[in-house]
């Protein structure tokens, strides 16, 4: 089932996923933090992004883990001891900091996944090339550039297996052997292929003139009622921390994480910004499942 989401105007989904990203790094909470992973783990289900959370899954959850350990072994600020490391003092300052940077960091993770379910190759053009045509097509070429290679060394290596190339056998002298011929197959294979992709452009008269969008999209009635939710939820988000709402202070002390008036207002203005997308997949999947 496509998502919903990705109906909606590629202005408005860009400027969700824009929010997402300031709020991430304005809203240092961890109970603002964790609840945008959460949320953003049930879009990317709901998106029917399972495939790609499992592979990124675990990188971005031992990134995490990573981040969460390295600042209290390198950072010793912080006024409450917990216990001494090799003569190193790991404070709860700096524990709860590095909890801080890792949550922000899995939801612009998660966000990236639900982006990639939500904004295709189409709808980035559409956006940037009348900004900056030649920009927006070396973005594109390059953000498709990793995943085409691995796949076309995929082919590459089942291809040379038949011919007794491989790498899981032999000494170690042999498979770096065999690891350059896939190497250097896929290296020709490559550039032919960016020459043909240079030839077509440039008899398709590529940057003589300024070029249409492939798709026409036009803004309906409910991507005006969805972005001016948008934009009205985000000013709220922006402006909570400048007044002390959403942001925990550590240092030199902590903060107790209890929530005040102004951090409740603002929780609810920052849980309803990332659950519209929510909303609209949820609603879609019910009637999807009613109409079976």
């Amino acid at each position: 089932m496509k998502s919903a989401f990705s109906s909606v105007h590629p202005i408005v989904s860009l400027l969700y996923f824009i929010g997402v990203a300031v709020m991430s790094m304005m809203l240092l909470h961890p109970v603002f933090l964790a609840t945008s992973v959460c949320l953003l783990l049930l879009l990317n289900i709901l998106q029917g992004s399972d495939a790609l959370m499992k592979k990124m899954m675990m990188a971005s959850i031992g990134m995490a883990v990573i981040v969460a350990i390295a600042n209290p072994l390198f950072t010793h600020r912080g006024s409450t001891m917990l216990f001494y490391l090799f003569d190193n003092p790991v404070t709860l300052e700096a524990t709860l900091y590095g909890i801080t940077m890792a949550l922000s960091f899995l939801t612009i993770s998660f966000a990236f996944i639900s982006y990639n379910a939500t904004i295709s190759s189409h709808k980035f053009l559409y956006l940037f090339s009348r900004i900056s045509p030649k920009a927006a097509l070396l973005t594109m070429i390059a953000i498709r550039f990793v995943p085409l290679f691995l796949r076309r060394l995929s082919y590459i290596t089942l291809v040379q297996k038949t011919k007794g190339v491989q790498l899981e056998a032999g000494s170690l002298r042999s498979r770096a052997q065999n690891g350059m011929k896939l190497l250097s197959v896929l290296l020709v294979c490559s550039l032919e292929e960016a020459l043909q992709t240079a030839d077509s452009m440039q008899a398709r008269g590529f940057g003589t003139t300024k070029r249409s969008a492939y798709i026409r999209y036009r803004m309906a009635r409910r991507d005006w009622f969805l972005l001016s939710i948008f934009i009205i939820l985000l000013f709220f988000c922006v402006v909570g921390p400048i007044f002390g709402a959403g942001v925990l202070s550590i240092y030199p002390k902590v903060e107790p994480l209890a929530f005040q008036t102004k951090d409740g207002v603002l929780y609810t203005a920052f849980c309803l910004y990332i659950s519209v997308p929510i909303i609209i997949e949820g609603r879609e999947w019910a009637w999807w499942h009613m109409q079976k």
